[in-house]
């Protein structure tokens, strides 16, 4: 877990300047439109508008690190599968107090093999 830091990312940054990064990583043709909509728009607008499960996932993993808690928290809100969530808590060591809590509340109690095999050691989380 790490502590909140600078992060050059946020609700109100311009989508364009995210975009600009976005456009130097191979993405699918599919999300060539997704993006284009945004340009003039912000990072907050674009994550709300978030189409699917998938693309939060590669959001945060790609571009989590440096995007501010609150765009996070609004990325992780579009997570549904509980193992999508606890495979992210264990990839992604940079998380704060309350990206961990977020992405725990959606597989806490929902895989009792998982989660024990994480208490005992066996999985462990990436480390910082």
């Amino acid at each position: 877990m790490s502590s909140m830091s600078q992060k050059k990312y946020s609700k109100e940054s311009p989508a364009d300047d995210l975009l600009l990064v976005l456009g130097k990583l191979k993405y699918c043709s599919e999300a060539t439109s997704f993006y284009s909509k945004y340009a003039g728009k912000t990072v907050g607008q674009m994550i709300a508008e978030t189409p699917k499960q998938s693309w939060a996932v590669w959001y945060l993993r790609v571009l989590g690190k440096e995007n501010s808690e609150e765009n996070c928290l609004a990325m992780i809100a579009h997570i549904t599968d509980p193992m999508v969530a606890f495979n992210l808590y264990l990839k992604l060591p940079w998380l704060t107090d309350k990206e961990d809590k977020l992405l725990e509340d959606k597989f806490k109690g929902k895989l009792p093999t998982a989660e024990k095999e994480l208490l005992q050691g066996v999985l462990k989380r990436d480390n910082v």
